[in-house]
């Protein structure tokens, strides 16, 4: 028997900061959030749908004329809605948003290209979502197998730690998220009083799953309803996924022992102002100097972003491991005369996305900063320039872990391209892959780890 409507409920947790790009730029931010007419963040339900189906086309042979809205059999006709249909969704507590700088860089000389400064807003890591999908049945009833054993699958994939890229800069950190406590409810004839109902209906996933409970109505959660799916034919997809760490700090052990310290400067294209004030207890201070809190107001700070708290804490972001990693293959790949097609199909181009994604390296620990003050020199008398006196923050210390996701065609394919990452990061781990700014000023040869390269799976 067919149910007259399948519901999937869940709960879309953000695994990095969300940047759902709005269309109005305005004098705070180059990119504000998308928000609805009531001023909260929206998640369009069109984002999710272009975004399932993606992933639906990436995984199946074909898609059945029912999901993908095909032209109407005459002219001026509206098209027929698909059979997946998807809710706006909203947060489930209160956000906490950011603004995060970025500049593009200059592959040929390594620092900042002129007037490419921008910035946009984004939802702090670990806000919750409300998901809800709704099947619907179409005409012909041998469709509806297609219609729930496509949709087990690909929610199957995106339940899966970093299964979701979505929103703006998804292959650079943004938007990584996955599904959480998901729930799917069939309806039959004898449940129609309690869906659709728009007069008492509830609003929240949650809300609704607690109504069909109290009402007897079986929740099935995502393995059984998998199992009673139909499975159908898979196109082949190779998926290679590295993470290791990059650790800031002392060298105690291993190559550069003894050496001294490696320090992390990265970010500090504006300053953060009153933000700043919570990270004076993370500073070490110089021996014999005094350091007050109202002194402390650096002109330059690190990358911060909130957590669910929003309490600020460093991170590195995945645009900048991106940016160096493809630095590096290319000064390799141009010195030994090597062919470029790997940089592009691993990062892209203005015509293709890349196969790699890379997610913001997080925070593991404790870490420390060092306050340092800078001032300019006049390349004529040798003194200070003027009164070109400034003070910029960096990291003394830190641990931090990153994951990078390299998809192809096939395993074979997916194997062979992360392989140039693994031997960038076995060969210029110990110091010779600088990341972030001033490393010809003694910041940025941190320490690489990789832990393996083997987690993969046919998709």
């Amino acid at each position: 028997m067919t149910p007259y409507r399948t519901l999937v409920f869940a709960h879309l947790v953000q695994e990095s900061a969300l940047a759902l790009g709005g269309n109005r730029p305005h004098e705070i931010v180059d990119l504000p959030l998308a928000r609805d007419g009531l001023g909260r963040p929206v998640l369009r339900g069109t984002t999710l749908a272009g975004l399932f189906l993606s992933r639906a086309r990436d995984r199946f042979e074909s898609l059945p004329a029912v999901l993908v809205s095909p032209q109407p059999e005459k002219n001026g006709d509206p098209l027929p809605p698909s059979a997946w249909r998807f809710a706006h969704a909203h947060p489930c507590q209160d956000i906490h948003s950011a603004f995060y700088q970025h500049v593009s860089i200059d592959r040929r000389t390594g620092a900042a290209r002129d007037d490419h400064l921008f910035d946009l807003e984004a939802i702090a890591r670990g806000t919750v979502w409300d998901f809800q999908l709704e099947l619907v049945p179409p005409k012909e009833p041998n469709d509806w197998a297609l219609v729930e054993g496509m949709a087990a699958r690909v929610l199957e994939d995106w339940s899966i730690p970093g299964g979701i890229h979505i929103g703006h800069g998804s292959r650079h950190g943004y938007g990584w998220a996955h599904l959480e406590d998901l729930r799917m409810v069939r309806l039959y004839d004898d449940h129609w009083p309690l869906w659709p109902d728009a007069l008492e209906g509830p609003e929240t996933g949650d809300a609704w799953v607690e109504r069909f409970q109290a009402s007897g109505v079986p929740i099935l959660d995502l393995s059984a309803f998998v199992q009673q799916s139909e499975a159908f034919p898979e196109r082949s997809q190779g998926r290679v996924t590295l993470t290791g760490t990059v650790e800031v700090g002392l060298r105690a052990e291993g190559f550069g022992a003894g050496y001294g310290v490696d320090s992390l400067s990265i970010g500090g294209h504006a300053r953060l102002g009153l933000e700043t004030a919570p990270l004076f207890e993370r500073l070490v201070a110089p021996p014999q100097i005094p350091f007050s809190r109202e002194a402390f107001d650096p002109d330059f700070t690190i990358t911060l972003t909130p957590n669910t708290s929003g309490t600020l804490e460093p991170y590195l972001p995945g645009a900048s491991l991106r940016g160096v990693w493809r630095a590096a293959l290319e000064r390799h790949l141009r010195a030994t005369g090597g062919d470029f097609d790997p940089i592009e199909f691993l990062f892209g181009s203005t015509e293709r996305a890349g196969a790699l994604a890379v997610a913001d390296g997080t925070l593991e620990g404790d870490y420390r900063l060092l306050w340092q003050q800078h001032v300019a020199i006049d390349e004529f008398t040798g003194g200070a320039y003027g009164s070109n006196k400034f003070d910029r923050l960096a990291l003394l210390q830190g641990r931090f872990r990153w994951r990078a996701v390299v998809t192809a065609p096939t395993q074979e394919e997916a194997e062979a391209q992360a392989d140039y990452l693994r031997r960038l990061l076995i060969t210029l781990g110990e110091g010779h892959l600088p990341l972030g700014g001033g490393i010809w000023r003694g910041h940025g040869h941190v320490r690489w780890q990789l832990d393996h390269l083997s987690e993969t799976e046919e998709a």
